[in-house]
């Protein structure tokens, strides 16, 4: 083989060499770039969840801790025993001005994208929605039939128009009992389903992260004035909140 041969078998050689380099070196980089691209995008998403998930609890406790009480169907035994005797009370200071409850966080979760709520999680949040709207119609029916009442001097109750307005007044108040009970059972399912789905949210987080969420959630939203009454919320919390011990309790509740 001929000098000249030789070196340019040589050089052919080592220039596919270095072509085989280049090209693993671009195929890292590539690979690199991507990787390193994959893991900035998944971080995003876990600290939006995360965000997300924290929104949704904070929501979902408001719910369940005081819907049951927001119900109030003790008002319903008083009213039925008024429309059993004939009798209507004076609507005038009942108003529920709109939106009455903060549920942003759903209402975001419910937007977002399938990497952050999945199906399950978003169609149980949508159900919840749903009686969110259908409390927001109920509470603008009480609204209107609050708003009809007339108020009757009673020297005048006997004549004939204004026997006619307290029919019509009364006949308002029966619409605004039943829309009541809607009220009432629809907050009582909102409370139920947002119990239902907290063992859900909850398991997204570390016990740790759940402890710091919870006693944030009791400091902004429960202001006990005297030692009975933190005793009382005490037993409350105890049951919805497992994982907070005695000392995370007291100082959730010592402000």
């Amino acid at each position: 083989m001929s000098r000249i041969q030789w070196s340019f078998e040589f050089f052919s050689r080592q220039g596919f060499k270095f072509l085989i380099l280049e090209l693993i070196i671009v195929f890292l980089g590539v690979y690199l770039a991507f990787v390193l691209q994959s893991y900035s995008e998944n971080r995003k998403i876990d600290a939006e969840k995360e965000r997300v998930m924290i929104g949704v609890k904070e929501d979902l406790e408001q719910f369940r801790f005081f819907f049951p009480g927001y119900a109030s169907r003790d008002n319903l035994t008083e009213w039925d025993e008024q429309i059993n005797d004939g009798r209507y009370p004076d609507l005038s200071n009942w108003r529920f001005i709109q939106p009455q409850y903060d549920y942003t966080a759903i209402e975001y979760a419910l937007s977002s994208d399938a990497s952050v709520i999945d199906f399950e999680l978003n169609a149980a949040l949508a159900g919840i929605y749903q009686e969110l709207q259908k409390l927001q119609h109920v509470e603008v029916d009480l609204h209107e039939f609050a708003k009809r009442q007339t108020i009757v001097p009673e020297e005048i109750r006997e004549e004939p128009l204004m026997i006619f307005e307290l029919q019509n007044n009364f006949r308002d108040f029966r619409r605004f009992r039943n829309r009541y009970e809607d009220r009432a059972d629809i907050m009582e399912r909102i409370a139920q389903q947002s119990t239902n789905l907290l063992p859900a949210i909850n398991s997204a987080f570390t016990n740790s992260q759940l402890r710091q969420i919870e006693i944030g959630l009791i400091q902004e939203y429960v202001s006990p004035s005297n030692q009975q009454e933190v005793d009382y919320y005490k037993q409350i919390l105890r049951q919805f909140f497992p994982v907070l011990t005695e000392e995370d309790l007291n100082e959730a509740l010592s402000r």
